[in-house]
């Protein structure tokens, strides 16, 4: 469910285009962007576990 979030709120934010409210089409878009960056924050930071 996590993984699909940012595509959720994209989706949301071009709804919102498409209904000709853009102000609040900005405010998912920048949502989408915080998710994105938390995720960008949290990768870079865990170690990354492989087994062979």
């Amino acid at each position: 469910m996590v993984l699909v979030l940012p595509f959720f709120t994209v989706l949301i934010s071009a709804w919102y285009i498409w209904k000709g409210r853009c102000r609040t089409a900005t405010v998912w878009w920048l949502l989408t962007m915080v998710i994105y960056i938390i995720w960008l924050i949290y990768h870079s930071t865990t170690a990354l576990d492989l087994s062979l």
